[in-house]
């Protein structure tokens, strides 16, 4: 009997990866493939996975990609002599269901518009599948300045994929504190006279003394300090 796969990486008789899942091993140039597929069709990756099975005595590849919503059949990318190439959406359907019942949940207590519109996308983005959905979360994200409550989910963590595009799931409710916050706030408000103070800007009369390496204008950093 052979020994458990002791590792994380592409399906061999050492190593596993739930991104892969199946007991078919998968090339990189396989993958290579795939990935041109899903690039002309649009299809990111950071929400899917690829499944290699046998379908009468063909090779078919399904990008199992998550969302709640399902299609009647898998849309057909490819069907060549080689391998035939499907996306299949569902994958992790019964916890994103979940999410997005507390997401539509939560925007009942959002603070304002921008948190209430990145809820929504992100739900949008968890229901559909759309990876532009969740870009749109990020962009509101971003505008929303010093919450109270911070929150951070989604497909956004590649490290395990071996490939380095495929993403974990991450899920964060965090709670601002407001002394800390305040503390990092009068840190960015002075943050002009510190960088006056850089050993490559003292002396340097250009730039309005900011240095060399500086934006004309300084953009302040939004600061928060988080306990999750």
């Amino acid at each position: 009997m052979a020994d458990s796969p002791l590792a994380l990486g592409f399906l061999s008789d050492v190593a596993q990866s739930s991104y892969y899942p199946g007991n078919y091993q998968l090339s990189e140039e396989e993958l290579a493939e795939i990935s041109r597929f899903m690039e002309e069709n649009s299809i990111y990756p950071e929400n899917t996975r690829v499944y290699k099975h046998i379908v009468e005595d063909r090779v078919v590849y399904d990008i199992l990609q998550a969302s709640t919503q399902e299609d009647l059949k898998p849309l057909l990318l490819q069907d060549a002599r080689d391998g035939v190439i499907r996306l299949v959406r569902g994958d992790h359907g019964k916890e994103l269901t979940c999410i997005c019942s507390s997401l539509c949940e939560a925007r009942k207590h959002a603070a304002n518009s921008t948190q209430e519109s990145f809820l929504l996308s992100c739900e949008d983005s968890f229901r559909s599948g759309s990876i532009e959905a969740y870009k749109e979360s990020q962009k509101l994200w971003v505008k929303d300045l010093q919450p109270s409550v911070e929150v951070i989910m989604g497909f956004v963590e590649p490290y395990r994929d071996p490939m380095g595009i495929r993403a974990e799931f991450e899920g964060m409710v965090a709670i601002t504190n407001k002394k800390e916050t305040e503390t990092l706030t009068k840190l960015v408000d002075n943050s002009d006279q510190f960088i006056r103070r850089l050993p490559w800007a003292m002396d340097y009369t250009e730039n309005n003394g900011k240095g060399p390496f500086e934006k004309e204008l300084f953009e302040k950093p939004d600061f928060t300090s988080l306990h999750s």
